[in-house]
């Protein structure tokens, strides 16, 4: 089926390929629908594919020994994942699931590969790695604080910054989380992090609007006693 050319231009990883490259690329993409529950790929697959989300989002999560999920990260249009499995040859260490209904793009190792002789594609591939880096670090960050009102605000403050859209009434993150997805994106309860939202509500550092999240002041949430 192949992809959209202008579509392909908004994806970073692909930002430094020329208008003759991205039209050479764009018919070796095949495209693969998914319901909202549906696994993309398991822990146990080996990297085939990297994969573009072209519609919808999806999640990344493990399975923690005592049976809860844990959210590493959500990917929307016109996010990519999946390479690291490629250049390594190693298993996914994460489930990937749509969240919502989803369209993704999906690309062989075979023409992954004859993208890395592309010096320009390689750097630019380099830096979207030293960036995953950098989110993994934060994400150790933050389960890996006592204190589980810190995680909740933690992981609000870095969704207003990855997901946030400036209104009047301040920073909305522009994603329909329940407090279970939220609990599992920090590693607590749902009962724990509800009292936290709760909390935070009443402290009136954020709104819910919608079933959105909405943040007045989001340097405010790195505040109080719970980071001292």
């Amino acid at each position: 089926m192949g992809a959209d050319i202008e579509f392909l231009r908004q994806v970073s990883l692909f930002a430094a390929l020329s208008d003759a490259e991205l039209s050479a690329l764009a018919p070796a993409f095949s495209e693969r629908r998914y319901a909202a529950g549906e696994v993309v790929f398991s822990e146990e697959e080996t990297g085939r594919c990297m994969y573009v989300v072209r519609e919808g989002r999806v999640k990344v999560s493990r399975w923690l020994p005592s049976g809860r999920e844990l959210i590493l990260a959500h990917h929307d249009a016109p996010e990519h994942f999946g390479e690291m499995a490629l250049l390594d040859g190693h298993t996914a260490p994460a489930t990937v699931t749509a969240a919502t209904r989803s369209v993704i793009l999906l690309l062989s190792r075979i023409r992954f590969e004859e993208l890395l002789h592309k010096p320009h594609f390689t750097r630019t591939l380099l830096d979207e790695l030293c960036a995953r880096c950098r989110a993994a670090w934060k994400q150790i960050e933050l389960v890996s604080h006592r204190d589980a009102e810190a995680r909740v605000r933690m992981a609000l403050y870095r969704l207003s910054q990855s997901h946030g859209r400036e209104t009047e009434q301040g920073t909305r993150i522009e994603m329909r989380l329940t407090h279970r997805e939220l609990a599992n994106m920090v590693g607590v309860t749902r009962e724990t992090a509800t009292r936290a939202l709760m909390r935070l509500e009443g402290l009136k550092l954020i709104q819910v609007e919608e079933r959105c999240f909405v943040v007045p002041e989001p340097d405010r949430l790195l505040e109080g006693p719970v980071f001292e």
